[in-house]
């Protein structure tokens, strides 16, 4: 086996082994992040419902605070949809970047085929 052929082989098996690890590993540990977040934030919104329940005649000062924890809950939903679409996003562009190496690697190991038939 010579060099160029080795060499071939461990980029090639370099190339598998990252795509395996930036599908499985950061997505997944992400995801995970997120849906803990999501959970988080979905328990604290029932809780200031539940607040907002038990109030019989609250005064002005309690509907402020109440107004402004609703408004904080409906930016950090926002934040966690948009930490989701970018999650997405970042998904995409590691599936577009692992097709770009891997045409990158058949065409280089195409021009060093054709350069050995040639010599």
């Amino acid at each position: 086996m010579s060099f160029d052929n080795f060499m071939n082989k461990v980029r090639l098996w370099d190339n598998r082994s990252n795509q395996w690890f930036m599908r499985h590993f950061y997505v997944l540990f992400f995801e995970m992040i997120l849906v803990a977040a999501f959970v988080l934030f979905f328990v604290v919104s029932l809780n200031t419902i539940n607040t907002a329940v038990d109030l019989e005649k609250p005064s002005a000062i309690e509907k402020l605070l109440l107004n402004q924890n609703y408004l904080s809950l409906l930016m950090i939903f926002l934040m966690l949809l948009n930490s989701f679409w970018m999650l997405f996003m970042f998904s995409g562009m590691l599936k577009i970047r692992g097709v770009l190496k891997n045409m990158d690697f058949n065409l280089a190991r195409r021009s060093t085929d054709r350069r050995t038939n040639n010599e």
